[in-house]
């Protein structure tokens, strides 16, 4: 794997700091639009999402376990997490936190079980994030294409 060097200070820098921060404003935008949330709400459900999806999806993934040719939905299994846990990576109270988890529960958002919150697998009626999976596959898309000139002849 070729290392490749940017400079921090440079415009290639500026330029991946703007499209990134672009899509993150964007994406804030499709919770809002497709799911009715707020930043705050936001926030917490991607937390929520991307910790309790990450031990079962990502790191099966990682390990070679599932592709996308042999990743189905009995495979994939997603864990509570607490609202700690939220709190500390994003530096909202505990009490807000909590109060969000609750609410984005009684949405259908999210499940509780005795030790903390998950984010149900998205398929069939518990489907509510396929607009945010469009979105996110469009703007990885949307990346690539923007950045691979500049970072391909830094390679």
């Amino acid at each position: 794997m070729v290392e490749i060097t940017i400079d921090i200070d440079g415009i290639l820098a500026r330029y991946i700091s703007v499209l990134m921060i672009g899509e993150l404003v964007d994406l804030t935008t499709v919770f809002g639009q497709q799911l009715n949330l707020d930043i705050t709400d936001t926030l917490v459900l991607a937390c929520l999402a991307f910790f309790s999806s990450n031990k079962g999806l990502i790191d099966a993934v990682d390990r070679g376990e599932l592709t996308t040719q042999s990743a189905g939905v009995f495979q994939i299994q997603h864990h509570p997490i607490n609202a700690k846990s939220i709190h500390l990576k994003l530096g909202m109270s505990r009490e807000t936190v909590r109060r969000r988890l609750v609410y984005l529960e009684q949405r259908g958002l999210i499940k509780k079980l005795d030790d903390g919150y998950f984010f149900p697998v998205q398929t069939g009626e518990d489907d509510v994030t396929r607009h945010v999976r469009e979105y996110c596959v469009a703007a990885a898309l949307r990346l690539n294409a923007k950045l691979t000139p500049y970072l391909a002849s830094r390679a």
